[in-house]
């Protein structure tokens, strides 16, 4: 009693963040160039390096013409805090969290009108080594450029000045998943000439065409600021009826193609399979999303579909309380053969972005959703598919009103 408890902007299962955020920073107002480690907590930034490292980045990230972006940003995971609850799977925690994050992101840039792009080809040792982290306790996810209009830096292409301190325990008893270890390495890039002929595979890779979406009639004239700090993880849904605008534009807007390193331009590596419970003027059961509409793979009973959702999700009564459920799924067999182990991180980073999407779409249109874990075969039995359930999310109506979060440095404090 009495503990208070800090929640963020982006979804995260269990309210555990394992996601840390670096900063390169150029030349922008107000901040020296420098490397920072972004600390929620206080909401400022930490430096752990003072000196332009751009250049340094672009050879991790095997170009040497990257657009010169004022800002670099670096995500990070640290497995533990989620794996203690999640087991081995809290390693596709960390991705998803880091792909709702990025949603966020996205949408923020977007809004502004900032060139944004995600970078998920490097070389994982040598963004360790700049970022002073040993790879296991954590490791490297993605990278992101924002901004352009800026002559990129070129002073030395030489190592850093200032070696980074060896990376300090996070706990007297760390406990590692030998699993979580091995997925990650497996996926790891040694050389910048291994970064180069993943990245011309990837390009070419397998993939489908994202639909370019507007806005929904009776969307939110709300900034996507005012949207992001509304959104908080949907605990109870009412069953009721939604207008189909909340499932077309919602899947609209969640596969919009990522701008990013790895996937042809408009492209993405997932499909979407969606049980419609309550959706006006579309009968309730299984669907297959093709192309923007729905394509009937098995209809039934309300109560029964409801039923089934309910145990895909493992039980949850989110899965079938929801006017939808959405599983964003994978066809990894043709994705590892294409772009080896490193594409199953793609495709989970990929499904949490579509879920923080989709759960924003909702909350622009005043409903609610979230994330959840499910049974991965019986998924795919359900739909017919070879295709593997990346993540699942539930739209409907919330059976409550969540408090608006608070602006950064002012957070809204809840009384439970």
């Amino acid at each position: 009693m009495g503990e208070e408890v800090a929640f963020r902007a982006a979804a995260s299962a269990g309210n555990l963040h394992p996601v840390e955020v670096y900063i390169a920073v150029g030349k922008v107002a107000g901040i020296p160039a420098g490397l920072y480690h972004f600390a929620p907590d206080a909401f400022g930034l930490e430096e752990l390096r003072a000196g332009d490292c751009r250049e340094a980045i672009a050879q991790i990230l095997a170009e040497p013409d990257l657009p010169a972006s004022p800002v670099v940003l670096m995500l990070t995971g640290i497995p533990w805090r989620t794996a203690w609850k999640y087991a081995d799977r809290g390693w596709r925690h960390v991705y998803w969290d880091a792909g709702t994050m990025l949603a966020n992101l996205l949408a923020v840039a977007e809004g502004d009108q900032l060139p944004a792009r995600v970078w998920l080809g490097f070389v994982d040792s040598a963004l360790c080594r700049l970022l002073g982290i040993d790879g296991r306790a954590e490791f490297p996810v993605a990278v992101i450029t924002v901004g352009a209009g800026e002559v990129a830096a070129s002073t030395s292409s030489g190592p850093l000045a200032g070696a980074m301190p060896e990376p300090a325990p996070l706990s007297r008893r760390q406990v590692e998943f030998p699993s979580i270890t091995r997925v990650q390495e497996a996926g790891n890039l040694p050389s910048a000439d291994r970064v180069k002929a993943w990245r011309t595979a990837a390009v070419t890779g397998p993939s489908h065409a994202s639909p370019t979406v507007g806005a929904a009639a009776a969307s939110s004239a709300d900034p996507i600021e005012t949207v992001i700090l509304r959104r908080g993880s949907t605990r109870r849904m009412r069953r009721v009826t939604v207008p189909v605008d909340l499932l077309r534009w919602g899947l609209a807007v969640a596969g919009r193609p990522v701008p990013t390193d790895v996937m042809a331009e408009g492209s993405s590596l997932l499909r979407y399979e969606v049980a419609v419970h309550a959706v006006r003027d579309v009968p309730p059961g299984l669907y297959h999303w093709v192309e923007g509409a729905a394509q009937p793979y098995r209809l039934m009973p309300e109560g029964q579909v409801r039923e089934l959702s309910r145990g895909l999700c493992l039980d949850q009564s989110l899965g079938g309380d929801s006017a939808y459920t959405v599983y964003a799924c994978a066809d990894l067999e043709s994705i590892l053969n294409r772009w080896g182990d490193r594409g199953y991180r793609i495709a989970q980073l990929e499904a949490g972005i579509a879920a923080g999407r989709l759960q924003l779409s909702a909350f622009a249109l005043d409903y609610g959703g979230t994330g959840l874990t499910f049974f991965d075969d019986d998924v795919s039995a359900a739909f017919g598919t070879s295709a593997a359930c990346m993540l699942a999310i539930s739209i409907g109506v919330p059976a409550y009103r969540a408090k608006p979060g608070g602006p950064p440095g002012r957070p809204t404090r809840l009384t439970l």
